[in-house]
């Protein structure tokens, strides 16, 4: 049977004397008065009413490697524009390979910056301090994903698999021979510190190595060069001495005088663009060149095929015509094992060709 209505009076009376007592001393009240102040419900007496807590937002909790627990509390990390250029700039600034080198650790920093390979890699982006970690690295708030054979100075190869210690990113600079067996490569390493190597990350079969561009990097603006005449222009190419025994010999990773000793860095020479000079494909772009036709063609204009690979593509300076017929010209060019050269060719006579001539901006 339920509690009689006078049960919970005379209970409220008890509990309101024992408050009454513990609140100001002994104080005597009788049943009726105590029944005058008995709750309308015997629980609203004993249920203590809900005190609110504060609203707090928690802070991202380290692990015990020092990076941020979670990749995605770092997404609000500003990502300002940076050229490559700027990027490899600041990324030498930690020293690469040298005793004044910073040492590896993933709880210290440098300027804001965690000293790990994720806090290096976002210290040369410029993105927000500390940085966010390697598998942050690889999410699309930070780069995209691209191909190896897409790799360009200041692109990324990440690895953002496994834990802490076996997660790494490096930042890509060059390729080290010309089939792309490896690469040269900035980094920051558990037990050295920053180097600059040659790496091999990502070019074999299953590697978790993969290739990302940041989507803060961008192309550097070509450096206008100077005016240049067209008797210059053969000055230069023939201080490679081409057909000669002191030819310079072909090479798409060795530099003379700071320009690369390959086909496009040859010309780029001739031409008095900016070191190392820029690749076959890209002297065929507006920046460097405007397309005219064969028989256009003046002494110091150039004759290009930018499809393909890099062992496929080629550029060659035109120098004369051999005949009045226009069926072949004297060129020099720099050519996969030869070197330095001084010939007569036909690239772009023949119907179907991929050679077309251009003419140097800023030739006069």
């Amino acid at each position: 049977m339920p509690p009689t209505p006078s049960f919970w009076n005379r209970a409220g009376s008890l509990a309101l004397i024992t408050v009454t007592a513990c609140g100001s001393g002994l104080v005597t009240l009788t049943p009726a008065q105590a029944a005058s102040h008995a709750p309308a419900h015997p629980l609203a007496a004993v249920t203590p009413t809900p005190t609110p807590s504060p609203s707090a937002t928690p802070s991202p909790s380290p692990d015990s490697s020092g990076e941020p627990e979670s990749a995605d509390t770092m997404a609000a990390f500003a990502a300002a524009p940076i050229t490559r250029s700027q990027m490899i700039a600041r990324a030498r600034t930690w020293n690469p390979g040298t005793s004044k080198r910073v040492p590896y650790s993933q709880t210290k920093t440098r300027g804001g910056y965690r000293t790990d390979c994720s806090g290096y890699v976002s210290m040369a982006l410029g993105l927000g301090k500390p940085g966010p970690i390697t598998v942050g690295l690889a999410k699309s708030t930070y780069t995209r994903s691209i191909r190896i054979a897409d790799l360009r100075r200041g692109d990324l190869l990440i690895d953002a698999i496994g834990s802490n210690t076996t997660r790494h990113v490096v930042i890509f600079d060059r390729w080290a021979n010309a089939k792309h067996t490896s690469y040269w490569a900035y980094e920051q390493r558990g037990g050295y510190g920053t180097d600059y190597r040659t790496r091999s990350y990502g070019l074999s079969s299953g590697s978790e190595y993969k290739p990302y561009r940041a989507l803060n990097i961008r192309e550097d603006a070509p450096v206008p060069p100077p005016t240049i005449t067209r008797a210059q222009v053969i000055a230069r190419a023939k201080t490679w001495n081409p057909a000669t025994a002191q030819r310079v010999p072909y090479s798409q990773t060795k530099t003379r005088g700071g320009y690369r000793t390959d086909g496009s860095g040859y010309v780029s020479m001739a031409l008095g663009l900016g070191k190392p000079g820029p690749i076959t494909v890209d002297l065929a772009k507006p920046a460097y060149t405007k397309p005219i036709s064969m028989s256009q063609l003046l002494q110091g204009d150039l004759v290009i095929d930018p499809v393909g690979v890099n062992t496929a593509r080629m550029v060659v300076v035109f120098d004369r015509w051999t005949d009045a017929k226009h069926t072949a010209y004297w060129a020099y060019q720099q050519r996969a094992g030869y070197g330095t050269d001084y010939r007569i060719v036909t690239h772009g006579l023949k119907a179907g060709t991929q050679f077309r001539a251009y003419r140097p901006n800023r030739i006069r």
